[in-house]
C-alpha cells in the first residue's frame, strides 16, 4: 500500500477544497474545530475504534488500514462538495447567508429582496416588489429603486448581485 499523506491533501491547488485528513479519535478536538469552521475533514478511524456518532456533509470516514483509492475517492467528494456553495437564504432577522458569508439587511430590504431569492434569475417587475414590500399599497417604483440601489451595494459582499432589465424589472444573479 503507498503512503497517503494524511495532513492536508489538495486537489488543483484550490484553497477551499483543500481536505485535512485526520486520525480519529485522536485528533478529535482538532477535527471538531475543523467542522465547526466548515472545513472538509476526512477522518481515519483507528482499527476495533468506532467512528464518530454523527457528521455533516464535508465530513466524512474511512476505517484503516484502507485502500489509497478509496481514500482518494472520498478525499474527492469531499472536496467537490466543498465547492459547492448552498442557496442563498434569508433567515428570520434579515440576515442573507450564502455559504458561510452573510450581510444584515434592514426590513425593508428583506422584504425586498425575499421574492427575488425565491426566483433567482427571474425578472420581477417593480410594482411586483413594491407589493411584497408594502402590501398596503405605501410604496412605489421610485422608492422601490431607492432601495435595490442600496441592496445593490450590499450584497455583493455574499455574491450576489441585482440587474435591471430595462422597463420590465430586476432580476437577482448568484455569482459563483
Amino acid at each position: 500500500m503507498s503512503r497517503i499523506d494524511t495532513d492536508r491533501v489538495s486537489d488543483l491547488g484550490s484553497a477551499d477544497a483543500t481536505v485535512a485528513m485526520l486520525h480519529w479519535p485522536g485528533d478529535g478536538e482538532r477535527a471538531e474545530a475543523l467542522t465547526r469552521a466548515g472545513a472538509p475533514v476526512l477522518l481515519l478511524v483507528a482499527e476495533g475504534v468506532s467512528p464518530p456518532d454523527d457528521w455533516d456533509g464535508l465530513t466524512d470516514w474511512i476505517r484503516l488500514p484502507a485502500d489509497p483509492e478509496d481514500i482518494w475517492t472520498r478525499v474527492i467528494a469531499l472536496q467537490r462538495r466543498a465547492r459547492r456553495r448552498p442557496a442563498p437564504r434569508l433567515d428570520d432577522f434579515g440576515v442573507i447567508w450564502h455559504g458561510r458569508a452573510w450581510v444584515a439587511l434592514s426590513p425593508v430590504e428583506a422584504r425586498l429582496v425575499a421574492p427575488m431569492l425565491e426566483r433567482p434569475g427571474e425578472v420581477l417587475s417593480r410594482r411586483q416588489l413594491a407589493r411584497a414590500v408594502w402590501p398596503d399599497g405605501v410604496g412605489n417604483d421610485r422608492v422601490v429603486d431607492t432601495y435595490v440601489r442600496r441592496l445593490r451595494q450590499r450584497i455583493p459582499a455574499v455574491g450576489l448581485s441585482i440587474h435591471t432589465v430595462r422597463q420590465r424589472g430586476y432580476f437577482l444573479a448568484i455569482e459563483g
